[in-house]
C-alpha cells in the first residue's frame, strides 16, 4: 500500500506541475500510466472519473482523486488531493508576481505565444484518448458528434449534455438494454 500511496503522490505532483492551466493537457500521460502502465483503472473507468470529475464543482483534476481512492481509499485520495493541489499552488504563489512583474518583455511574450500551440496540441491529444477510450456503438459516437456540433453550434451549457449521458446511461441499465 505504501507503493502505491508513493507512486500516486510522484505522479500526481508531476502531473500537477505539467498541467498548467488545466489537467487537460496531462490528460494523455495520466491515461499511460493509471490504465496502460499500472492497470489501476480500465478506458471505462477512466473516462467514467474524468465526466464525472467536469460534471462536479471543485478542481479540474478531480478525476485524479477518483483514481486514487479507487487504488487506495481513503489515503489514496487524500494523497492525491495534496499531491495535485500543493504544487501547483507553490509554483503560482511563487511565480504570479514574477510573472506579473515581467510579463511584458518580449521572452515572456514570445514564450506564452510559443507554449498555445502545445496546449492546443495536448488538448488535441487528450481528447483523442477520451474518445478512442469509449466503447464505440454506433449510438454513442452519434450521440458524441451530436454532443460536439451542440455544444460547438449553441449557447447550451454542456452540463446538460453530460447530465442527458448519465440519464441515458440509468436508463439503458435500468432496463438491461445495453444501448451503449
Amino acid at each position: 500500500m505504501q507503493n502505491v500511496l508513493l507512486h500516486l503522490m510522484l505522479q500526481c505532483g508531476l502531473w500537477s506541475l505539467m498541467a498548467i492551466g488545466g489537467n487537460t493537457v496531462a490528460l494523455g500521460d495520466i491515461h499511460r500510466y493509471a490504465v496502460t502502465d499500472m492497470r489501476w483503472v480500465s478506458d471505462t473507468q477512466f473516462v467514467a472519473f474524468f465526466a464525472l470529475s467536469q460534471a462536479l464543482p471543485g478542481p479540474n483534476g478531480m478525476f485524479l482523486i477518483f483514481i486514487g481512492q479507487h487504488v487506495a481509499g481513503i489515503p489514496g485520495a487524500l494523497v492525491t488531493l495534496a499531491a495535485k493541489l500543493l504544487p501547483c499552488s507553490a509554483l503560482t504563489w511563487f511565480g504570479a508576481g514574477w510573472l506579473e512583474k515581467h510579463s511584458a518583455t518580449p521572452w515572456v511574450q514570445l514564450t506564452k505565444r510559443a507554449l498555445m500551440p502545445v496546449s492546443i496540441g495536448l488538448i488535441l491529444a487528450a481528447s483523442y484518448i477520451l474518445i478512442s477510450s469509449l466503447e464505440q456503438s454506433r449510438l454513442s459516437l452519434l450521440l458524441l458528434v451530436l454532443s460536439a456540433l451542440i455544444v460547438c453550434f449553441s449557447k447550451l451549457n454542456a452540463i446538460w449534455l453530460i447530465l442527458s449521458g448519465v440519464g441515458l446511461g440509468l436508463l439503458s441499465a435500468g432496463f438491461d438494454m445495453n444501448w451503449f
